[in-house]
């Protein structure tokens, strides 16, 4: 897994080089209802191991979404968990607009100097998971705070380096994104030839005198 070290450069902080690092609400909690359709609301649940999983995601009206511009995220916007299973990190792209509520971080890089595919990278290693992990606060509802997250220490590496890596692993969750649909495919495959073959309905030829 690769591990980012910085050689002869200053560190500066997210919240340094970002928006105001930012969490979201309860919409329930402000009055407004859940909807069916309408404005996708991302739950903790949705910033997952293996990317953004919009099948836990709800649904809140325009005048919520407008009601809560605090945590109105958009597609670039870096997200992490900061309770429960803190720090997954997630990149919104192909969404839209949308809302997070209070148990995720809004990461926005506004300093040019710095690629927010770098800094997504970055905060996905498992030495940053780790950090998190070690800073955790609450035995029952583990949890870090917003200036824990704000700073988080970020190398200042030049940005034609940052664009490099961050192409380099884009390109690696690309291919590990094929394989993991091509062995889902082949699992659902499998599934389907046992049902055939385990009840009958299909039949192999079998040699003559074979025992």
């Amino acid at each position: 897994m690769t591990t980012f070290v910085a050689a002869e450069t200053a560190d500066v902080t997210l919240g340094e080089i970002s928006t105001f690092i930012t969490k979201g609400a309860t919409p329930t909690t402000y009055g407004f209802a859940w909807e069916s359709t309408g404005v996708p609301f991302l739950r903790s649940e949705c910033v997952s191991e293996r990317g953004l999983d919009m099948r836990q995601s709800m649904f809140i009206s325009p005048a919520a979404h407008q009601a809560l511009r605090r945590s109105q995220v958009t597609d670039g916007d870096i997200l992490m968990t900061i309770t429960g299973y803190v720090g997954r990190v997630i990149r919104l792209a192909g969404v839209g607009e949308a809302n997070i509520n209070q148990h995720i971080a809004r990461v926005r890089i506004k300093d040019t100097r710095f690629d927010p595919g770098f800094i997504y990278h970055y905060l996905s290693q498992p030495s940053m998971r780790e950090y998190y992990e070690s800073i955790i606060t609450g035995q029952a509802y583990p949890q870090i705070s917003l200036a824990q997250v704000r700073n988080t220490k970020i190398p200042a590496v030049p940005l034609e380096e940052q664009q490099a890596i961050a192409a380099a692993l884009d390109d690696a969750n690309h291919e590990i994104d094929l394989i993991r649909q091509r062995l889902t495919k082949a699992q659902c495959v499998k599934q389907g030839l046992m049902q055939q073959l385990l009840t009958g309905r299909t039949r192999l030829p079998v040699k003559e005198g074979a025992a």
